[in-house]
């Protein structure tokens, strides 16, 4: 019971309505927040590897910075993720 707990809280929770619209590296420069502000992941406190956009059914957007072991778990829970790095 322990290990699947930390299972769900090691990707990216999406509310009811929500979709992941965007997914990028830091680096490309296609975010509107500040550096520091996603200089590290939102679940533990490595660096960013990529931030996801995640639109609600009333069209606001949030962003979530993912580091690599946090994207790669999240990747395989949402198999739109992967449609995007392929795009």
């Amino acid at each position: 019971m322990y290990g699947s707990r930390h299972q769900e809280s090691s990707r990216i929770q999406l509310n009811v309505g929500e979709r992941i619209t965007g997914c990028f590296a830091l680096s490309a420069g296609g975010c509107d927040r500040i550096l520091e502000e996603l200089a590290s992941c939102n679940y533990c406190l490595h660096p960013t590897y990529r931030v996801i956009t995640v639109a609600t059914a009333a069209g606001l957007e949030r962003r979530a910075a993912l580091c690599v072991r946090h994207f790669i778990t999240s990747a395989r829970a949402f198999p739109e993720l992967k449609k995007l790095l392929s795009a």
